[in-house]
């Protein structure tokens, strides 16, 4: 039986008339990787800070059951914390900076040090260890930054974008890394808006937008749920009509992505031999590809609910 280690129950927070964060809800289960998504001013760092009890909520309470103390703020050599702002002292060598900032979460020197450069050879920066951190590019500096939250083998780690700046092959990697420092023992709590990068590694979600609960349960029954319709894309030869379109059974939207690509999405009653047969009398398509929705474009059919 998996133990709760994180419980929020109704937090609300609100800056002057605009209401951030609102009623919300939810519970993290040891060897989580739990992902809170939503798009950008969601209410996704303000509730994460107030987990970290850097603001206090206006409302509701915060409950941690880390290390057998419940409801206490956990000691900070348990947790991790990658602000989506970056927080590291830019004028100091790197290696000196991530030890330092290991030591005060309880790690010996020595161990800090020897650990600090095994992370830095993962990721190519062995070699400037002793550069100052403001001589990186903004991708690199978002890997110190990373190393710099999970360097003392935290309990639980708290990620606010931890994909911020980072290129493609950096944000598989990244995938990889937080996969594994999970394994290893860590649970963690991700914020991010690139919910196909998401959705290969969470096991649970929450989806916010505008401050409010969207969704709020796992991965698998969020597909279950949204996931039935059908989505085809089109490529045409020569520019297409759209009111071709939508003479057809069962269409919800039709997407444009450019004058000879089209993305078009059918109900979950529709049938995909039946969508199929009648779109192969349509004349000029060059290519066709289908596929169930992933969990952005299932994120954007539950925003867009009137």
């Amino acid at each position: 039986m998996q133990n709760t280690v994180l419980s929020v129950n109704s937090i609300s927070k609100s800056f002057l008339k605009i209401k951030a964060v609102n009623d919300l809800s939810f519970a993290v289960e040891q060897g989580d990787i739990y992902a809170f998504l939503g798009p950008n001013g969601a209410g996704k760092t303000t509730t994460l800070r107030m987990l970290l009890d850097i603001i206090k909520p206006d409302s509701g309470t915060i409950e941690w059951n880390l290390s057998g103390k419940q409801n206490q703020v956990p000691e900070a050599r348990h947790i991790g914390y990658l602000p989506e702002e970056r927080g590291l002292y830019l004028d100091i060598p790197i290696l000196k900076s991530l030890v330092y900032l290991a030591t005060i979460r309880g790690m010996e020197k020595a161990d800090a040090k020897k650990a600090a450069m095994i992370w830095l050879e993962r990721l190519g920066l062995a070699s400037r260890a002793n550069e100052k951190l403001q001589v990186l590019s903004k991708g690199n500096q978002q890997k110190i930054q990373f190393v710099a939250s999970i360097l003392h083998k935290p309990r639980f780690a708290v990620l606010d974008e931890p994909f911020s700046g980072l290129d493609p092959v950096n944000q598989e990697l990244f995938i990889d890394f937080i996969k594994e420092i999970n394994n290893q023992g860590t649970t963690i709590l991700l914020s991010a808006h690139q919910m196909s990068l998401v959705e290969k590694m969470a096991n649970k979600i929450f989806l916010i937008n505008n401050g409010n609960e969207v969704y709020n349960g796992s991965l698998a029954g969020i597909y279950q749920s949204f996931g039935e319709k059908i989505i085809i894309e089109l490529q045409f030869e020569s520019p297409y009509n759209e009111a071709t379109f939508q003479r057809l059974n069962g269409v919800e939207t039709i997407e444009s992505m450019d004058e000879l690509h089209v993305k078009i999405t059918f109900g979950q009653s529709s049938d995909l031999k039946k969508v199929l047969h009648d779109l192969a009398m349509i004349d000029g398509i060059s290519d066709i590809t289908s596929h169930k929705p992933g969990l952005h474009e299932i994120f954007l059919q539950l925003v867009k609910k009137p």
